[in-house]
């Protein structure tokens, strides 16, 4: 028998007896002073069980400190073929940061479904005794606690650098060792991922033309087919070292990039004037040219669409607290970061679409879900949320800019989004139970 389900937790006393409910005992076909293992995350003690009240579960004091939990409510596992009454799950959230508000809410988020959360650096997983230094919410408060290893991680990495330290790379392969499932592992390459998802029947029809580039006249050729192109780097984030090309009236063109927290628009009167400036103006070497789709404004200013999804308790993609961003004043792309601003989608929509704006989100989701999952397939990563930078046309069409593996949490910081943010921070820790074994869910 599996069951799956919430109690109240608290200790008693030091003897290795715990008081389960008679009812559970029952239906798991135990007897009272048998044994049976009770775990959390890698640590697990051997405990005589009796029947008890309902509802409540006692357990000795010198268990819950071997185990490393406190008494309050928590979810369990329990299989009863197995002997076996598993805890938590113990979620790890692993970073090269500190810990943030977002992780905190993470933590609150966990431990409203019986969970744990914990934020932890890939240098404190250590093999010795599977013990691990990091970061826990006691009574609201950040804590530094020592736990076992956690039943999954949530890739929280803020960076490609921090990805590649030996301590990360060193971490991720003590995990796999131990068969803990991570999810969101790494950060995506744009190239990569848009030849990937071009293969992709039902993903194809929502890219813009994209291509790595190689040299200026590749450029120069795209800008006869398209009014504009965007240069972006291949491991950019937040819009940083992007450049946009325009054509003008004859043989003019305008060049536009953001450097040092200032936005610069430059006028060139032939391409040969341009390509000095462009080349200046990109940060690094490796770059993706994509076609530059013409966006529907909100009053006057161009908008994107940013949807972020999340993976429930079914494995099942779901849109949270889609947004649309405006892009700021003389800014080429709509990130926070770089003076754009979040309203939400259906404002924008309405403004552009009418009484079609239902018609237009309902596509948007519709394209979100089916690119989250064909990202999926052509990635073959273990995916519990993605971040998805939509192009939206004053005509409709829908084009996928970028996936994000590692999506910011700014279109959540509204009031208006709040609802969303706690919704999207449930499903996290409800897929990160099923990735952790807690089959039946905690939805």
């Amino acid at each position: 028998m599996l069951d799956t389900g919430i109690v109240r937790i608290i200790g008693r006393g030091e003897s290795a007896v715990c008081s389960l409910p008679r009812s559970l005992l029952a239906q798991a076909g135990w007897r009272a002073g048998e044994y049976v293992k009770i775990s959390f995350g890698s640590a697990s003690r051997k405990v005589r069980v009796q029947g008890g009240e309902e509802g409540v579960w006692q357990m000795p004091f010198g268990v819950l400190r071997g185990l490393g939990i406190v008494p309050r409510r928590w979810s369990y596992h329990l299989d009863s073929e197995r002997r076996l009454i598993r805890l938590g799950p113990l979620i790890g959230i692993m970073t090269t940061w500190h810990v943030t508000p977002y992780f905190r809410s993470v933590m609150r988020a966990a431990a409203s479904r019986g969970m744990m959360a914990v934020v932890f650096r890939p240098q404190a997983l250590r093999a010795a005794g599977r013990q691990l230094e990091a970061w826990a919410l006691v009574k609201g408060v950040v804590t530094r606690v020592s736990v076992p290893w956690p039943d999954v991680v949530y890739n929280r990495i803020p960076n490609r650098g921090g990805e590649l330290l030996r301590s990360t790379r060193s971490c991720r392969r003590s995990l796999e060792r131990a068969s803990i499932p991570v999810f969101n592992s790494k950060f995506f390459h744009k190239w990569r991922i848009h030849r990937l998802l071009r293969r992709d029947e039902r993903a194809a029809k929502y890219l813009p033309e994209t291509q790595p580039m190689s040299n200026m006249q590749q450029v120069w050729h795209f800008l006869n087919r398209y009014s504009a192109a965007y240069l972006k780097p291949n491991g950019g984030s937040k819009g940083k070292g992007i450049v946009r090309v325009r054509r003008t009236r004859g043989q003019g063109y305008l060049v536009a990039f953001r450097r040092g927290g200032h936005n610069y628009q430059q006028a060139c009167s032939s391409w040969s004037v341009a390509v000095p400036l462009i080349r200046r103006a990109m940060h690094q070497r490796s770059y993706v040219v994509q076609e530059g789709i013409p966006l529907a404004s909100y009053y006057g200013k161009p908008f994107d669409v940013r949807v972020t999804l999340y993976k429930n308790a079914k494995r099942d993609w779901i849109p949270c607290g889609p947004t649309a961003k405006i892009a700021g004043p003389g800014s080429i792309t709509t990130h926070v970061a770089n003076g754009g601003r979040i309203i939400p989608l259906m404002r924008a929509l309405r403004h552009v679409f009418g009484n079609r704006a239902e018609e237009v989100r309902g596509r948007i989701e519709t394209a979100a879900i089916d690119l989250a999952l064909a990202v999926e397939r052509v990635t073959n990563l273990e995916l519990g949320e993605i971040g998805l930078d939509i192009g939206l046309t004053a005509q409709g069409r829908v084009a996928m800019f970028e996936a994000n593996s590692k999506p910011g949490r700014a279109v959540f910081a509204a009031s208006w989004n709040r609802d969303e943010r706690w919704r999207s921070l449930l499903y996290l820790c409800d897929y990160a139970a099923i990735l952790a074994g807690f089959d039946k869910g905690v939805s």
